[in-house]
């Protein structure tokens, strides 16, 4: 867990329908290696939790949240103004978004999990599309984020690890090695349900398998580890 460097506690307003956040930007945020200057993009930012998360933890970042939902979209544009950070919020499709040369020291992703077909499509398509991979797989993403990240940079994301061996998979063909992985479980009796795992552009290096975080205690209270995690970035929710 990286040590904390919040300066005031980050106020975070979501919609209160539609896709909420849960755990995995609090753990995607804690995951990723931030460095002073580093130029980051976060794709389907949301209400903009991630960039806002990780500007807190280290302010020196410069980063950019993208967005294909409108509502999303404003929540995320109050967040930043509401917070008096330095992020750039985008209203747009990633995959259709002109880029020119810029390009990333780090992508980040809270991707919609589910492929089209399996599950049962949410009625709610603000829901729909956070969820199932209506507008985003993670083929068409990795295919976009990959001439826009710099060689040597690092794409972290988030699945379920039913999707383990094809997240890997789909990694490792474009040339963005996986460095990293942790698995995340609701307490030390229960599978894994979630999945972080860190790559690099270009760069092969040895898989090293952080040790599992346990999100529960027997009571259902917050494990220690997930509760500094918490605890670190220090947020509000200012949602009515």
């Amino acid at each position: 867990m990286s040590p904390a460097k919040a300066f005031k506690k980050p106020i975070i307003v979501q919609n209160e329908s539609g896709y909420r956040y849960s755990i995995e930007p609090f753990l995607l945020a804690d995951f990723a290696r931030l460095l002073p200057g580093q130029e980051i993009l976060d794709i389907g930012t949301g209400c903009g939790i991630i960039p806002l998360l990780m500007a807190n933890r280290e302010p020196e970042i410069n980063a950019t949240g993208i967005e294909i939902q409108d509502s999303s979209a404003n929540r995320a544009e109050e967040n930043v103004s509401k917070n008096e950070m330095k992020i750039k919020i985008i209203r747009g499709d990633f995959l259709k978004w002109e880029w020119g040369s810029r390009q990333f020291d780090l992508i980040v992703s809270n991707p919609p999990y589910r492929k089209i077909n399996s599950g049962r499509t949410n009625p709610d398509e603000r829901k729909a599309i956070s969820r199932h991979e209506l507008k985003l797989s993670l083929p068409t993403m990795l295919d976009k984020a990959k001439p826009v990240l710099k060689r040597g940079g690092h794409i972290t994301l988030a699945y379920p690890p039913i999707r383990l061996q094809e997240t890997l998979r789909e990694l490792e063909v474009r040339e963005l090695f996986p460095s990293r992985v942790r698995f995340i479980h609701g307490n030390k009796k229960a599978d894994a349900k979630i999945f972080l795992v860190d790559a690099i552009k270009e760069k092969k290096s040895d898989l090293i398998v952080d040790s599992p975080l346990y999100v529960y205690n027997k009571d259902g209270s917050y494990s220690q580890e997930m509760k500094e995690i918490y605890d670190s970035f220090n947020c509000v929710d200012g949602t009515h």
